[in-house]
């Protein structure tokens, strides 16, 4: 194959993922906590690739008026215990189970600011401003809020789940974490932008499409060519 079809198709390659990625935020744009991935086409002699990275600006807040629905309003991330070990999320949509656990939707536990799993027990049970657990008007617990030295570090993994992959001492807590209650962080995808982002991906990938095309119409009239000398 001619350098110029293997460049093509890399090409072709490269806008696929991005096209990807585009789909992925839409899919994703009514997500509680999500974030936004982007990626650009890097191009250079000896590569052709795709740069991604993750757009960490906050989501706007919704009112839910649910005891248990928390926001983080500014930076941070809740800590939750997974199979796996620890892991974040934006996504504030709590609940308790059976057992008078603090869970995630998918049933993760949720962490307190000591690092242990959130019990709590007894009647009017909430999460208030700030954090604090509180059961029948008492402080139960406070919820692990962290920030990370490189967001770079933080990689998604499904679930709306994040996960470390820097040194321990990375994570740090928050002193002071802005944590509304009753609240809900929404996803910080911009439909609109991503319709338009999703557009110009489409178009891209349709030269390099023709390209291809006209690449692969050249050849095979050469070798038609070739073919009648014989």
């Amino acid at each position: 194959m001619s350098d110029a079809f293997t460049d093509a198709f890399v090409g072709l390659d490269s806008r696929m993922k991005i096209i990807e990625i585009v789909t992925n935020n839409l899919a994703n744009a009514q997500t509680t906590g999500f974030k936004r991935d982007f990626g650009r086409v890097l191009e250079s002699e000896q590569l052709l690739d795709v740069g991604t990275g993750m757009d960490t600006a906050p989501g706007d807040l919704v009112f839910t008026k649910n005891p248990l629905d928390v926001a983080i309003d500014g930076e941070g991330f809740f800590a939750i215990q997974t199979s796996g070990g620890v892991r974040f999320t934006r996504n504030g949509s709590f609940s308790l189970n059976e057992d008078g656990d603090l869970v995630t939707k998918q049933g993760m536990k949720v962490l307190s600011s000591s690092g242990s799993p959130i019990n709590v027990t007894g009647n009017n049970i909430g999460i208030q401003d700030g954090g604090i657990v509180t059961a029948d008007g008492n402080e139960v617990a406070t919820l692990k809020i962290v920030t990370f030295q490189g967001i770079n570090l933080l990689q998604k993994e499904g679930s709306n789940q994040f996960i470390w992959n820097g040194p321990p001492e990375g994570v740090q807590d928050v002193d002071e974490p802005r944590v509304k209650s009753g609240s809900l962080e929404r996803s910080n995808v911009d439909s609109m932008r991503e319709m338009i982002n999703l557009m110009a991906a489409y178009r891209e990938f349709e030269s390099v499409q023709r390209t291809l095309k006209t690449l692969d119409a050249d050849m095979n009239a050469r070798l038609i060519q070739e073919l009648g000398r014989i």
